[in-house]
Parts: structure tokens; C-alpha cells; sequence
């Protein structure tokens, strides 16, 4: 059973293209003897399933569409050129040699007005037949080859059409009058703009591999309703999807990408627009997005929603704060102060030179307030800088800053037990309006909470928990010297939920109850004056 060939393949081996040919003859004996004569796979042809008379060869031709048919002059039911004159009035396009004898050769070359290229006389010789088939190859790959050169040109326009409707080169007018000429309608659907290339990083390690990532990418054309190639990168423009739905699709398919290469491509996603005159204002929005990739590393496709998911809590802790969790041995309160800080710099859309200046800033002044307490700690400066500068990525700026400041708060913590109460001291300075136990800071530190107790009271002279009423006390009646809050607001800044609680440890320390005292340093102003202010 011959095997049917559908679409033109290409040799196994090498890169020729190879071209479809059928044999249309009545006589089975002639079309296995043809079929027989030369090795047609090696002449550039693949043979199609034969057409067994002018009908049946007609019906066969016409469904199969191969570029070669050896047709018989003589067969019944209908002649070759009465099957070459309706395959023609049926838009075939095919070459054809028409096989003939001696007694049709004058017929046959009328032929020749029908578009028939060659003609054979049976039986018919190996050599002329070589030579009939080279010929028509050689006239198919001429006319391939113009194809290819016609469709690259029309490609390359469209690819420069679409970049000048991106970047805005020429007049509406002017624009829709080529967009007509290809063809080419955007709809009234929504649009959207993306940037496909490959990590800075990667790119440094040849193009080679990041445009089989790309084209890998763009196999799937589902994904896009056009692309252009611009400065080694692919712009997209997506047709009827929110971009949000858009950058889920796409995440999807670099999610494949990475499987197959270990890596992941980078794409910018811009914001929607309704109508193509305003891919512009997509395009230059995904360009911005590509410019935070320093900030926004971890993504691989880069939209608003990135952002938009980080700035719903955004703080800049400063020094101070990551040199007293230093101090107390927090280091998980040193990766959560980081990675605020990083949540700070996406919202602010920081510059990568600002973040690294902003770091090292920090990492000084924490590193002369360590020097000054606990003597050098052995941190290089300048390597550090050197390391920030090298960064490429802000996940990777907040990775070195969280091992420098937990190396910090490693060494401070291989001073000792006195060092330990130190620390532990210092946090409850800072935050003495915090729940506060000494299980907690036993914990923290890898103590027994009894032991530690032990210790805090040998090293502070007195028990943590009046220690830290203590402190809560002294900045209490700070704040009732030097602000005009209510006690019940004192009592809760200073960390007594409980107001009665608050009473009584306040006389206790103080001697006098919170609204003597604030009497006393008032100058004798009356009680009932301080009830009439809520005091």
C-alpha cells in the first residue's frame, strides 16, 4: 500500500526540501514501472498515492495538491488534457509531464499551452525521465526560493510596521494605510505589549542559547497575536486577554522554558489600552517595568500586579532597629527587617544605586556603633561594597545585608553571659511597650529561663520583671512630664493594658499615684482641672 504524503517534509538527514509528485496513468503495469525506474526520494520527491484514471486521477490530484503529476494523454472516462484543463479551471498550480506515444506526440505538444512543462514518450527511458523530473525540481526550488524571499519581505515589513506603530514613527494615516495593505486589524479588543529577552546574566553567556530559549518560547503562537524582533529582544502584543490574564499565561508557558533549560526567560508586561494608536503607552509601560528588574529579580514576568502585591505594608526599619536585634540575637528579626526593607524599596520603585548606597549606609553606622560597645568585629567595608556592587538583583542585595547583620549579631553574641544581659537590656530600653518575657529572651538566647534568670539579677542588680517595670515607669513619667496624653494612654504606650495594673506599679516605683504626680510638676494645678482633661 502506497503511503499517502500530506504536507511537504524535509529529508531525514539533510536539509532539501522535498517535493510531492503523483503518477496518473490507467495502466497499473506503466505506474509501478515509473514508480520502479529512479529513486525518487533521492531526486527530491516523495510519491503521492497514484490516480488510477482521468476521473479518479482528477479527484486525487485535486485533494492531494502535489507539485508534480505524470499524467497519461489516453486514458478513459476522461483524456490528460481534459484533467489538465479542469485542474487548471480548478486553480491547481502544479507542473505536469504528460506521458504519451508516438501516435498522440502531436496532441501531446499542444499540451504545452495548458502549462505542461515536459513530455514523455512510453515506454519510457530512465535518463529522459532524470531529466524531466531535475528540470521541474530545479524550477520548484527557484520558485521556493522566491517565496521564502517574498515572505521574509513581507515578515521583516510587518516586524517594521509594528515597531513603528510602538514607537509612534509616522501619522495615523499613514499607519493604517500599511496596516491595510497586509492586511493586518487589531480589532476593538484589549491590547497589551510585552518584552521577551533572556537575564542580563544569561545573555553574557552567548546569544546563541538565549534565542533558542526565545524561539523555543514563541512556538506556542497562541500566546500572541503579533511579534516583532527589536535590539535582541521579542515585542509581543496580546489581543483580547487583561494582561493580568496575560501574565498567567505567560508565566505558564516560561514556567516550560525553565523545565527544559534550567532557567527561565524574562518578560516586561505593560498596562492595557483599547486601541492600537495606543500600543505606545503599553509599550513604554513595559519598557519601565523591564527597568525594575533589578527590584523586582524574583519575578520572572515583570508587571504592576508584582508591585501591586508588595505595597500593601512597606517600611524602611533603620539602622538603629537592625543594630538592637543585632544586639538582642534576633536573627529571625533580622530577615524579617530585611525583607521589609526590600518590600520598601519595590513599593518606592528605588534605583539599584540608591538601595546599595542605602545598605552600606546602614552597615557603617551599625558597624562604628559595634566597634564603640564591643570593639572591631572584624567586618571588611570595602569587600562588603564590593560584593553590593556586583549584585544584580535586589533579592541578592537583601541576601548579602541579612549575612552581614546576622554575622554582626553572631560575634556580639560570642561575648558572653554579661554580654547576653547586655543585649538583652538594651531591647527592653527600646521596647519596654511590648509584651515582654523572660522565657521569651531564654529562648532567643538558647537559655533556661530560670538559669537566665539567675543571671540577670547577678549582672542587673535586681529581677528582669522589676527591671522592666523599671524602665516602663521612668518613661512613663517622661511622658507625663513632657506631653499632655492621658493616663490610660501612658498606662497602654508603656505596656499596661491593664490601667488599675498601671496604678499600682506606678505608686509603687514613684510614690504617688500618675495624677499626683502629674500634679506635682504642674505646679499645683487642681485634681478636678486634670479630671476635666480626662487625666
Amino acid at each position: 500500500m502506497n503511503r499517502f504524503i500530506s504536507d511537504r517534509c524535509r529529508q531525514k538527514g539533510g536539509g532539501n526540501l522535498m517535493y510531492r509528485a503523483m503518477i496518473i496513468d490507467d495502466e497499473e503495469m506503466v505506474r509501478w514501472g515509473i514508480r520502479d525506474l529512479i529513486d525518487w526520494q533521492k531526486e527530491g520527491f516523495a510519491l503521492c498515492e497514484d490516480g488510477k484514471d482521468g476521473r479518479d486521477g482528477l479527484r486525487k490530484l485535486l485533494s492531494n495538491s502535489p507539485d508534480l503529476a505524470l499524467v497519461d494523454i489516453k486514458m478513459p472516462g476522461l483524456s490528460g488534457i481534459e484533467l489538465i484543463r479542469s485542474a487548471r479551471e480548478a486553480g491547481f498550480e502544479g507542473r505536469f509531464i504528460i506521458l504519451t506515444g508516438y501516435s498522440e506526440f502531436e496532441f501531446a505538444k499542444a499540451a504545452i499551452s495548458l502549462g505542461v512543462e515536459e513530455y514523455l514518450l512510453k515506454p519510457v527511458d530512465e535518463e529522459e525521465l532524470c531529466h524531466c523530473v531535475r528540470k521541474v525540481r530545479a524550477q520548484l526550488d527557484r520558485q521556493e526560493e522566491e517565496r521564502i524571499r517574498r515572505i521574509a519581505g513581507e515578515d521583516a515589513a510587518k516586524e517594521e510596521l509594528l515597531r513603528k506603530i510602538l514607537l509612534e514613527r509616522g501619522s495615523r494615516e499613514e499607519l493604517e494605510a500599511e496596516m491595510a495593505e497586509y492586511g493586518i486589524s487589531f480589532g476593538e479588543e484589549i491590547l497589551c505589549v510585552a518584552i521577551l529577552t533572556d537575564r542580563e546574566e544569561n545573555l553574557q553567556e552567548g546569544m546563541g542559547r538565549a534565542m533558542e530559549k526565545m524561539e523555543e518560547f514563541l512556538r506556542d503562537s497562541s500566546l500572541y497575536f503579533w511579534r516583532a524582533a527589536m535590539d535582541g529582544c521579542y515585542l509581543l502584543i496580546g489581543r483580547g486577554l487583561d494582561y493580568r490574564d496575560w501574565v498567567d499565561r505567560l508565566s505558564a508557558r516560561n514556567e516550560r522554558i525553565r523545565t527544559k533549560y534550567g532557567e527561565g526567560l524574562l518578560l516586561a508586561v505593560g498596562n492595557n489600552v483599547g486601541a492600537w494608536y495606543e500600543l505606545c503607552h503599553s509599550y513604554e509601560f513595559a519598557k519601565y517595568m523591564l527597568e525594575q528588574k533589578f527590584l523586582l529579580g524574583q519575578w520572572d514576568v515583570l508587571s504592576i500586579r508584582a508591585i501591586e502585591e508588595l505595597q500593601k505594608k512597606a517600611e524602611n526599619p533603620p539602622a538603629e532597629y537592625f543594630l538592637m536585634l543585632a544586639e538582642v540575637g534576633d536573627l529571625e528579626g533580622i530577615q524579617e527587617g530585611v525583607e521589609k526593607f526590600g518590600t520598601y524599596c519595590i513599593k518606592n520603585l528605588m534605583k539599584e544605586t540608591d538601595v546599595k548606597i542605602q545598605v552600606l549606609y546602614s552597615l557603617m553606622t551599625i558597624q562604628g556603633s559595634v566597634e564603640k560597645k564591643y570593639g572591631a568585629w572584624g567586618g571588611d567595608i570595602a569587600e562588603q561594597m564590593e560584593a553590593l556592587n556586583r549584585a544584580r538583583k535586589l533579592e541578592h542585595v537583601l541576601e548579602l545585608y541579612a549575612a552581614i547583620l546576622q554575622e554582626i549579631c553572631m560575634k556580639i553574641g560570642r561575648e558572653g553571659s554579661d554580654t547576653v544581659i547586655k543585649r538583652m537590656y538594651y531591647y527592653m530600653e527600646k521596647n519596654y511597650g511590648q509584651e515582654m518575657k523572660l522565657e521569651s529572651f531564654a529562648r532567643m538566647f538558647n537559655y533556661n529561663a530560670n538559669y537566665l534568670g539567675k543571671i540577670f539579677r547577678k549582672e542587673m542588680g535586681d529581677s528582669f520583671n522589676n527591671t522592666l517595670d523599671s524602665i516602663r515607669i521612668a518613661n512613663a513619667k517622661r511622658l507625663l512630664e513632657e506631653t499632655d496624653m492621658k493616663v490610660y494612654q501612658i498606662s497602654e504606650q508603656v505596656g499596661y493594658k491593664n490601667i488599675d495594673y498601671f496604678y499600682l506599679k506606678f505608686k509603687k516605683y514613684v510614690g504617688v499615684s500618675p495624677k499626683e504626680y502629674k500634679k506635682e510638676i504642674s505646679g499645683g494645678k487642681g485634681e478636678a482641672d486634670w479630671e476635666g482633661q480626662g487625666i
